[in-house]
């Protein structure tokens, strides 16, 4: 990772007592504001995600950028992404756009919303890890809906312990025994629900018209113990449904050219998406 050059404590709203410890680059917060000032009132919500997000294309994929460490420091970059940060970060600020704010303090805001349970940093338990902490969440807040069901009357299960049972995965679960069952007190009452989803056989070369431009796509999985395997926006390649999205195997935020209905197909762990929009 590299070299970090601010980490300072910022008001995240100007009614707020309160303040939050955020690590960025000055670049970065310089870059969002322009974001910000740039962004086009004419567009809005699905379309408002996809120009923001189409300003990321050819950042690096970095995972594990947000394990700072106990203290969970709300870390915010423009240039080192992974699947989730990168759909966080372009909701964070096409939101305060849409609130019609030009201030890099309100993205934090809203940034931390969309990170934490209940919209509050509380430290490391307080993320919602998995992503489907994340959508209800967010649901509840009143960011994003859900759109699958009006899509889909498939239905499966949540399979929800991967982080309890695999702690080495994580540096600080593999430290801290303590916060290994603060996690696990968190996954079970979630184990079991029943969500819907659509069953990758079910999409075709070009998607449905329930899928709009800048959509969110979350991509389940078979992995036991996990969710969600992956997550970006809906993007259409000459009317193919296509994913714009931080690629791990490409090392960087592309607009893939590849049919979403292929790259499931191409993954046996993948077993459909769960389709969401936001809210603005």
């Amino acid at each position: 990772m590299k070299n970090i050059l601010a980490a300072l404590f910022i008001i995240l709203s100007p009614l707020a007592a309160m303040a939050q410890k955020a690590i960025f680059e000055k670049s970065d917060s310089a870059r969002i504001e322009t974001m910000l000032l740039n962004a086009d009132n004419s567009h809005t919500g699905g379309e408002l995600l996809q120009a923001i997000a189409d300003g990321f294309i050819g950042e690096k994929y970095v995972g594990g950028t947000l394990e700072q460490g106990a203290e969970e420091p709300l870390f915010i970059s423009c240039t080192e992404l992974d699947c989730t940060t990168f759909v966080e970060i372009v909701l964070a600020i096409a939101k305060t756009a849409n609130d019609g704010s030009h201030r890099f303090a309100d993205v934090c805001r809203n940034l931390e919303t969309i990170r934490y349970r209940n919209g509050k940093n509380c430290g490391y338990a307080s993320r919602l890890h998995y992503i489907s902490w994340w959508i209800t969440d967010s649901a509840k807040t009143g960011i994003i809906e859900e759109v699958t069901p009006t899509i889909s009357k498939e239905r499966q299960p949540l399979s929800i312990d991967f982080m309890s049972t695999h702690p080495d995965n994580y540096p600080l679960l593999a430290e801290s025994p303590e916060m290994v069952k603060e996690i696990e007190l968190l996954e079970i009452p979630c184990r079991g629900i029943e969500v819907s989803y659509i069953p990758k056989e079910k999409i075709g070369l070009y998607g449905c018209k329930e899928i709009k431009v800048g959509d969110i796509i979350a991509i389940t999985t078979s992995i036991p113990g996990l969710d969600v395997a992956h997550i970006g926006f809906a993007y259409y390649n000459n009317g193919t449904l296509c994913l714009l999205h931080a690629s791990s195997n490409k090392g960087k935020v592309i607009k893939d050219t590849t049919p979403l209905s292929d790259y499931l197909a191409n993954n046996k762990r993948h077993t459909g998406i769960r389709v969401f929009r936001a809210c603005f």
